[in-house]
């Protein structure tokens, strides 16, 4: 975030994208070994200048990565967001990298590799890299700009013992549209294409554009999904042995993913899936170019999945939050946090080691719809719908935009409800079940109700608490209301509510993970 861009933009107004990053490209090959400079012979770079500095001097491929996404976003703002793209910052692509190891020798694919970070990563992890990338490894993307980046940092990077081997992995990165393809055989409006159409390999590493679309498209088992990534991993899915892709976490719940989790489970015996939440850490740290957002950062709730291969079954963390600077410690006991709940095409559940056992337990509970009524009443509790550290449920409505509306039949039922709702118990279900943007009424439906007695001193404490602790935030230029109860108060409620897990659960409204492995750590 401190490099000086000024020059890169001064490049790009005086020669535009494509001039520019080949005379790039040209300066840093003329700057390096002179075993490189044949690949300026190649007529890619026969209207090429050399510049009088060397601007790539010194970069990882994450941050080569870095810069073309400021300067596809600098040409039009709109592009980065009509591709959904978002380049994978190197700590994460080594994570995902390591999870190869696991995988039987084979021919690996980058469906959308665009300057190749993951690609990289992974040919840089081998034995005999040189070896690897001309016979393993292939890079497929529809930038051809992005891939002419690639060729030329991977030669530099991994040529050895092939005095020209940035003609010999020509063949390794190729121009293709991966959605162009489907096993409908539907084609697009430009062209018909098949699976049959996909380089052929056997591994997939792949981080895919995040884009919902307005319309389905009908080629796909998971049009319903309306979202490129949800179509890629379809594709993947039918055409690859085992594949490691980070995504969104939403397909793990939105119930418009359906399909691709029957696909998954269906699929592989072996699934592995690492969720990760936005605050306070974000797996994509920096900010999103081109957005005309007044907060640019980015906050995609991502998941990394590992399909295939590893240990068998299926297996996933919790929505692991953690501080920023925890995040090379989170990354090394990532493992620590795999638990084994059924996964079924209804949901994933993101539950951790820690709470596997309390989720095993809730499974043949009655759920809160049980204690619903189905009409109006006067029983009624009001939920603020946009959790981030705590939920509340209120007798009393607050002043803010987005709220819930729960109605019970009697008031026996309201106090159980307002009790169990305000215990931690509701915050962990919701980060099991959804962890999204928003409390959806689905989820407030589906939690659990475990047997407790209804204590009449807790919920005069909460009622009191409604007052005495309001808290505000300003968002929009708006003022929203809601209540935080204090933490002795949450204790007390959750010793009345779920007392075996009392003292753990308190521990879900901490900003980081870490905390509830402690001991093991």
């Amino acid at each position: 975030m401190n490099f000086d861009t000024s020059k890169f933009e001064e490049l790009i107004n005086k020669f535009g994208i494509k001039t520019a990053w080949m005379n790039l490209l040209a300066t840093h090959i003329n700057a390096n070994e002179s075993k490189f400079h044949y690949i300026l012979e190649d007529k890619l770079f026969h209207d090429s200048e050399i510049l009088i500095e060397d601007l790539l001097n010194g970069l990882s491929i994450g941050e080569i990565g870095v810069l073309y996404e400021y300067c596809v976003a600098l040409v039009d703002v709109t592009s980065r967001k009509d591709n959904g793209q978002f380049f994978t910052p190197d700590d994460v692509a080594l994570l995902m990298v390591e999870q190869s190891k696991k995988f039987p020798i084979g021919k690996w694919l980058d469906p959308c590799s665009g300057i190749g970070n993951l690609s990289w990563h992974l040919v840089n992890a081998q034995l005999n890299k040189e070896e690897f990338l001309i016979n393993s490894m292939i890079l497929s993307d529809k930038d051809s700009l992005a891939l002419t980046i690639a060729r030329v940092y991977f030669t530099i990077s991994f040529q050895d013992k092939h005095q020209f081997l940035f003609y010999e992995i020509e063949k390794c990165f190729i121009l293709f549209d991966f959605l162009s393809a489907s096993d409908s055989g539907m084609g697009t409006i430009f062209n018909d294409s098949s699976l049959e159409n996909i380089p052929l390999h056997d591994y997939v590493i792949v981080n895919p554009p995040y884009l919902s679309m307005k319309g389905e498209d009908t080629r796909f088992e998971t049009s319903k999904s309306r979202d490129l990534y949800a179509y890629f991993l379809e594709n993947i899915i039918k055409t690859s042995k085992g594949f490691i892709s980070i995504t969104p976490q939403s397909f793990t719940n939105a119930s418009k993913f359906r399909e691709l989790r029957k696909l998954l489970i269906s699929n592989y015996e072996t699934l592995k899936i690492y969720t990760f939440d936005n605050i306070p850490g974000n797996i994509f740290y920096g900010i999103k170019f081109g957005s005309t957002n007044s907060n640019s950062a980015n906050s995609i709730r991502a998941a990394i999945i590992v399909a295939g291969y590893g240990s068998s079954g299926h297996r996933i963390t919790s929505l692991l939050r953690w501080r920023t600077s925890e995040r090379a410690h989170m990354f090394a006991n990532i493992d620590k946090f795999l638990s084994s709940p059924t996964f079924t095409p209804e949901y994933f559940p993101k539950v951790s080691s820690v709470f596997i056992d309390l989720y095993d337990e809730l499974q043949n509970r009655p759920s809160l719809d049980s204690l619903l009524s189905h009409r109006p009443s006067k029983y009624v509790l009001y939920i603020p719908a946009s959790p981030r550290y705590f939920i509340s449920a209120l007798k009393k409505p607050v002043s803010r935009a987005s709220i819930k509306m729960l109605h019970f039949n009697s008031a026996e039922d309201l106090n159980r409800a307002y009790l169990l709702l305000n215990s931690s118990l509701m915050y962990w279900w919701w980060r099991v079940r959804d962890g999204g943007m928003t409390l959806s009424l689905e989820t407030l439906k589906s939690l659990p109700v475990p047997e407790f007695d209804i204590d009449q001193e807790i919920i005069r404490d909460l009622e009191k608490s409604e007052i005495s602790n309001k808290v505000f935030k300003l968002n929009a230029g708006a003022r929203h209301e809601n209540v935080k109860h204090d933490g002795e108060l949450i204790r007390k409620l959750n010793a009345a509510v779920i007392p075996k897990f009392s003292e753990i659960l308190i521990l879900t409204h901490e900003n980081s993970e870490l905390v509830q492995i402690v001991k093991e750590l």
